[in-house]
């Protein structure tokens, strides 16, 4: 490279070192070569790449992983990207980032066209134990590891555990930036990685003051509740932050049918829920011409024989009461009563899969599938002499 191709400000600043620029130029171009290849628009005329962009990223919005066109939004400068583009890439948020869906559209838009996109090689240390985090992460592509340096009892020196290795559509970082603690473990690279990032500053300012007040609600909703009593503050502060609180009207459906939110568990905090069991009946008549009832078994197949929907109230839920941990659902429906306000905290399966502190929950579920009656048992109840199998 010759001083004459070279800018003469950068020539007279010696602190700018141009030819460790050059390298690091390089060196970033090596280390997003991964992303770069194999892609259409690399031989494509430059009048034609407006066309191919588009046409990509419409169909990126029909699929489940995110390309090359879709990441080159988040290197264009903030103001450069358009609604459209905007849009395109909403899904990832909303897949990586828990606390995504309670943000209203125009908050989510603004946090969207903030996040920057980083890429780090194999080996690189991303966020260390300790350290206050000044960014959040979602893995768009590649591995990172998870690791927690821990005393050894015998040697008192201090070793690194893994604790978990994190894949794509993964998000790390949150809690350190939502509620301003340091990290309690290190995140390193596996491989070349790449990552959306959300930086502190970006969050506080579009974000935190909108939901602070519903994390805050969250939080005191998750303490009233036993089951929750030996989280840690960072457990319950992350479990304010994944969970949601929902509210219903009277006679409102609440789960059943493929409605509701399945994948949560449902504590009721205030008002009342029915729970209804739906129960396939075929009314007949026998050879003594008497009606006989048939409750259709799970291995029939509808199209094989009539059946009507026959539905049985068996209990009413009341406040402090949970259902939907992961307890057999199956023709179970969940109705508010009359009661014009009920309110329930809905947590998320996975959050209490993970948590270790959370397995009372499997002994919650053995108690509530004792305790509420199976359809076989409710139909001989309902036809205690009529019934045949």
């Amino acid at each position: 490279m010759s001083q004459m191709s070279l800018p003469r400000n950068v020539l007279k600043t010696k602190s700018l070192q141009p030819l460790s620029r050059f390298r690091a130029a390089v060196f970033m171009t090596i280390a997003n070569l991964p992303w770069l290849k194999n892609d259409d628009y690399q031989s494509a005329p430059l009048d034609s790449f407006a066309t191919i962009y588009m046409k990509n990223l419409i169909l990126a919005c029909k699929l489940s992983e995110i390309s090359v066109f879709q990441k080159l939004i988040l290197l264009k400068p903030p103001d450069d990207r358009t609604m459209f583009e905007l849009e395109t890439i909403e899904w990832m948020f909303a897949v990586g980032f828990k606390f995504f869906h309670l943000c209203p559209i125009e908050i989510k838009m603004t946090l969207i066209r903030r996040a920057s996109y980083k890429c780090y090689g194999p080996g690189r240390w991303i966020l260390k134990q300790g350290h206050l985090s000044t960014n959040m992460y979602l893995i768009v592509k590649g591995n990172v590891r998870i690791t927690e340096d821990v005393r050894n009892p015998v040697t008192k020196f201090m070793e690194s555990t893994e604790r978990c290795i994190l894949k794509e559509k993964k998000s790390f970082g949150e809690s350190g930036v939502m509620f301003n603690t340091p990290r309690i473990n290190s995140v390193q690279s596996i491989s070349t990685v790449e990552l959306i990032c959300i930086s502190k500053n970006d969050f506080t300012d579009v974000i935190k003051n909108n939901l602070q007040l519903k994390w805050n609600a969250n939080a005191t909703a998750i303490k009233n509740f036993s089951y929750f009593k030996h989280l840690s503050l960072l457990e319950l502060n992350r479990c304010s932050t994944v969970s949601f609180i929902k509210t219903f009207k009277g006679n409102e459906y609440v789960l059943g049918k493929e409605l509701g939110d399945f994948n949560h568990a449902h504590f009721v905090l205030e008002g009342e829920i029915t729970l209804i069991f739906r129960l396939e009946i075929r009314r007949m008549i026998n050879r003594n011409k008497k009606e006989v009832f048939l409750l259709k078994k799970n291995s029939q197949k509808l199209n094989e024989k009539k059946y009507e929907n026959v539905y049985a109230e068996i209990c009413t839920l009341s406040a402090n009461s949970c259902f939907n941990i992961g307890e057999d659902i199956e023709d179970k429906e969940f109705i508010t009563t009359d009661i014009n306000h009920t309110r329930c905290l809905c947590v998320p399966h996975w959050f209490m899969a993970e948590t270790e502190k959370l397995k009372c929950w499997e002994l919650v579920k053995l108690d509530l599938n004792h305790i509420i009656p199976s359809k076989e048992k409710i139909f001989l109840k309902l036809w205690p002499t009529k019934q045949r199998h």
